[in-house]
């Protein structure tokens, strides 16, 4: 009966963490543990019970852990990469169900690890003792009987694979950091440099929440977008903007968002908290410095940040707004500080009061998790009245932890979220955007696979908008579609692409070629296939 027990729990554990699959069943490891067990005398037994009930509870600790990554981050549970989001994991539960709750949910769940743990290391203290010489002599035959069949992988062994994948995970994610490590030592990041075909322009550059490629394509979510996609591009063509599209793979998904921010600026691949400490140590050079050089003040607009940001001073903005710099004093929203809508709105006077043409990246955040309440886009973009407008909505909407109850309900508010975030950033284009000005906006990563799927790719659209459109052609020659919708094939590029997709169009390079062939209206380095042009094969900037 306890090898039953012990088997089941092995079962249940594989069956929660794919990381411990391997082979077929049953799990050999439950055999082992029980016969070692019973070969040993009754005081070494209950001595050893203690440490194989907490291999047990860890293993079930890191099942847990890999599931709930899985889910939230599409991937396996790193304890390198993620010991540092054990902060952010925990501020970000206490926003949506509260202190109380979180505090709740971690003891409860703690308690029941820890309960396991005791009540596995009582029931193996009360295996029987095999005395009888024949009987151990069974015991042992067994044993050395099973491990060929350990061997030949028709059996499990969840335990050990659990523990050499995570090994091996560890091993590879030591060699990525110190290859990153060398990378950045031997100055392969691309150095700083004007974009004289930007300068006197604005860019700003926009990130979207969880604005994946999965809110255009997939079925469940299409039917809400499409319409909205196709209403901003008759608003944007009656507002005489021009809009090219594409698309990017991110480094991430379902959090870490700061991950791809660094990525887009740097042109450097981050997958990991130790990738971008490293490139803040660093002082790699980021489009900051390029901007900077092109005579543009660099501005981060942050409405999420709430506590100190020295990666914001590290980073070289020379103006960093975060939430409590930002004028707004109507309600936060559960996570969300304040609604899109605003912080457009506060982007747009901004610009208004500054004399030098800005680089300005901006978070916009109505579109993260817990996605409640939705808010509506408000007609009066003039009246925001700092944001007391919004306290209508302060309590709207279903509380989180009961939203979160029902899987459909969250991916019915997620694609609302976007929806309304696509919303509010078409209403600052259509409204504020000026005739020297660029807007990128992108979005920062796929939301977990709660919301996509398992099977989703990583890929993100970008949308470049402007009053000009000699400036989006280059976008288009670059192998951007007219519009706001992208292809449906995969990504070519990546989000480390677009630093060295900005330089080859606006870049020293690119004016010379204008110089050259300015009759006709496009640069020969912007179209692709021309000698020493931009090709969508290049592998110096993964296009």
């Amino acid at each position: 009966m306890i090898l039953v027990v012990v088997e089941g729990w092995l079962l249940a554990l594989s069956r929660l963490a794919p990381a411990m699959t391997g082979g077929g069943w049953p799990a050999l490891e439950g055999l082992w543990l029980v016969l070692a067990l019973c070969l040993a005398g009754p005081g070494l037994r209950r001595w050893l019970a203690w440490p194989a009930a907490c291999a047990l509870g860890l293993a079930t600790l890191l099942a847990l852990l890999d599931d709930l990554s899985r889910l939230s981050l599409g991937r396996a549970f790193n304890p390198l990469l993620d010991a540092s989001l054990v902060g952010p994991a925990y501020h970000l539960m206490v926003d949506n169900v509260g202190k109380f709750l979180a505090l709740l949910l971690l003891c409860a769940a703690g308690a029941a690890i820890l309960a396991l743990t005791w009540g596995g290391a009582h029931l193996l203290g009360r295996l029987p003792t095999a005395t009888s010489r024949p009987r151990r002599g069974a015991l042992v035959a067994l044993l050395v009987l099973s491990l060929p069949v350990a061997a030949s992988g028709h059996a499990a062994t969840p335990l050990m694979t659990l523990v050499m994948r995570h090994w091996q995970q560890g091993v590879e994610t030591r060699q990525a950091w110190a290859a990153f490590r060398q990378q950045l030592a031997d100055g392969h990041a691309r150095p700083a440099a004007a974009l004289p075909g930007l300068a006197g322009r604005d860019v700003s550059l926009a990130f979207i929440e969880s604005y994946g490629v999965s809110a255009l394509f997939d079925p469940r979510y299409a039917p809400v977008i499409a319409p909205r996609l196709a209403a901003m591009q008759r608003r944007f063509d009656a507002a005489g903007l021009h809009v090219a599209t594409s698309r990017l793979t991110s480094p991430v998904q379902g959090g870490q968002s700061w991950l791809a921010h660094g990525t887009v600026i740097s042109g450097l691949w981050l997958t990991s908290q130790r990738h971008y400490d490293l490139l803040l140590t660093r002082e790699s050079p980021t489009l900051i410095d390029d901007f900077g050089l092109t005579g543009h003040k660099s501005v981060a607009i942050m409405p999420a940040i709430t506590a100190p940001w020295p990666a914001g001073r590290q980073l070289g903005y020379d103006t960093r707004l975060a939430a409590r710099d930002i004028p707004y004093r109507g309600p936060a929203l559960n996570w969300v500080t304040m609604p899109d809508q605003y912080t457009w709105r506060f982007f747009a006077d901004y610009r208004r009061s500054q004399s030098r043409p800005l680089f300005t990246e901006l978070a916009m955040i109505s579109s993260h998790a817990p996605w409640t309440p939705i808010l509506p886009l408000l007609d009066d973009w003039d009246d925001l009245q700092e944001g007391r407008r919004f306290d209508r909505w302060a309590t709207a909407g279903p509380a989180p932890e009961v939203l979160w109850q029902d899987a459909g309900d969250v991916r019915r508010h997620y694609i609302r979220a976007i929806d309304y975030a696509l919303a509010a950033m078409a209403g600052f284009a259509e409204r504020y955007l000026g005739e020297h000005q660029l807007l990128i906006v992108l979005g920062d990563h796929q939301p977990a696979p709660l919301i996509t799927g398992d099977k989703a790719s990583r890929d993100v659209p970008i949308h470049v908008i402007s009053r000009d459109a000699a400036l989006i052609a280059r976008f288009e020659a670059a192998g951007f579609r007219p519009g706001l919708w992208p292809s449906d094939a995969p990504a070519s590029r990546r989000q480390d692409a677009l630093r060295g997709l900005l330089h080859r169009l606006f870049g020293a390079r690119s004016q010379q070629g204008i110089a050259v062939g300015a009759d006709k209206g496009l640069s020969k380095c912007c179209r692709p296939g021309a000698p020493g042009g931009l090709s969508t094969a290049d592998p110096s900037t993964g296009l």
